[in-house]
């Protein structure tokens, strides 16, 4: 057996979402519940019935690679590689930026747990850099630029943060690079944008690299268009860079399905990856109205789909045992958020993306229980 991979602990996530039962509120997993546009399939379908499911090349199809260029600032279509999701894309960043002798991932918690249990199977430090409670969990780019050492390779950052909702602005990721370019060898930047186009601003979230240059971007269509199950995402990488992430992708898994790259050009080209973001700010609304109504003290989200709700000082300090309890004895699941980082502890991560009334029945429950 491979020692790193069983010195990984499996998710708190999918363990949660297992202990399920028909009855439940389910505030957990992160699916969105819409379907997603039945007609771009179809398109999608015929296109590949007349041209062929062949393989594609490496890196993408040209025309869905020269579309997510497009989207991302009018970059160079090389720098972008098509993916299995986001988190592929995530897996190939940390992979061909990081060298485990030399180097360490430094991520901005609270985040997804993803970032640094890839990064324990590569064998490749893993430091965290905490945004605080009292802040709402606000991006403190003096926070993180303090934590940057000889050794920080690529800083990992989430806006729309999951789990936390956050933004991080045009002045923070302005502040953060300004810092970093006055280092002698900065680090890289990875900025998670599977939520993007999830977002109550009213501007969309800015760009990290307009700011910086050493940034590399995962996306997908997964949260913004219903289309968890297609697997289509990309990595912006920088462009000395992108050749060696595109190996890395070839050896995994040739090339990224071909009619997934097909939707993702028809989405992008017709900018419909916003199109479910009035749904979720009335999610958000709902939800928000649902947990104040019940006394329940929450981070207000900014982006993504997800409000981190505060525990009471009883049950704080063990945010998994009453995450446990909640679904057994309070028939809500909920994330912990000691999942996301230590500075998470003692607040759940609640998904809005339940109907309206599963929402307030699920805001009452957890009144209930930590009552």
């Amino acid at each position: 057996m491979n020692p790193r991979l069983e010195a990984i602990p499996g998710s708190l996530i999918r363990e949660l979402n297992a202990r399920k039962r028909p009855e439940h509120v389910d505030l957990g997993l992160g699916e969105p519940l819409l379907l997603p546009d039945a007609s771009l399939l179809a398109e999608a379908a015929a296109w590949a019935a007349e041209s062929g499911c062949r393989y594609g090349p490496n890196a993408g199809l040209p025309e869905p690679r020269a579309a997510v260029a497009s989207y991302l600032g009018d970059v160079a279509p090389d720098r972008v590689i098509l993916t299995n999701g986001s988190q592929e894309a995530i897996f190939l960043a940390i992979k061909t930026v990081c060298d485990p002798a030399r180097h360490e991932v430094l991520v901005v918690e609270p985040a997804y747990p993803l970032y640094r249990k890839i990064a324990q199977l590569e064998g490749i430090a893993c430091r965290s850099v905490a945004c605080e409670a009292a802040s709402d969990f606000a991006f403190d780019p003096a926070a993180i630029l303090a934590e940057v050492t000889p050794a920080t390779r690529l800083i990992v950052v989430c806006s729309p943060c999951n789990p936390t909702g956050r933004i991080a602005g045009a002045a923070i990721l302005g502040a953060l690079a300004a810092g970093l370019e006055r280092l002698s060898d900065p680090p890289y930047v990875l900025m998670d944008e599977a939520y993007r186009e999830l977002y109550y601003t009213p501007e969309a979230p800015p760009r990290m690299q307009a700011f910086y240059s050493r940034t590399l971007v995962a996306g997908s269509l997964s949260k913004s268009n219903a289309l968890t199950g297609l697997r289509l995402g990309w990595l912006l990488a920088p462009e000395d860079f992108a050749p060696l992430a595109t190996k890395v992708h070839q050896f995994l898994l040739t090339s990224a399905n071909v009619v997934g790259q097909r939707v993702a050009q028809l989405l992008l080209e017709r900018a419909l990856l916003g199109a479910h973001r009035p749904h979720y700010a009335r999610q958000r609304a709902a939800f928000e109205e649902a947990l104040r109504a019940h006394g329940l003290a929450f981070v207000p989200p900014e982006g993504a789909f997800y409000a981190l709700v505060r525990l009471p000082p009883r049950l704080a300090g063990d945010s998994i045992a009453a995450a446990r309890a909640l679904v057994d004895e309070g028939g809500v699941v909920a994330i912990p958020g000691r999942a996301f980082g230590a500075c998470a502890e003692g607040f759940l991560r609640c998904s809005f993306v339940a109907a309206p009334p599963a929402l307030a029945a699920g805001a009452k429950r957890i009144a209930g229980f930590v009552a």
